[in-house]
């Protein structure tokens, strides 16, 4: 099967109230969804600063497989 490099940018807000910007760039299975791509990296976002919450996401793909 072949693999994708995804590109995720997730805005979480912390428990003290600021913006945190992660970055949650990924190598997954070719043809994942935005929102397969979204979930993972929220998640991911999320493990970064416990108690936070998803402010926004923003995620893409450069299109190269391998």
């Amino acid at each position: 099967m072949s693999k994708q490099h995804y590109n995720a940018e997730v805005q979480v807000r912390t428990p003290s109230g600021e913006l945190a910007t992660i970055y949650a760039d990924s190598i997954g299975p070719a043809g994942m969804s935005a929102a397969q791509v979204r979930a993972r990296a929220e998640k991911a976002a999320l493990a970064e600063v416990p108690g936070g919450r998803i402010e926004g996401s923003r995620v893409s793909t450069d299109g190269r497989r391998f």
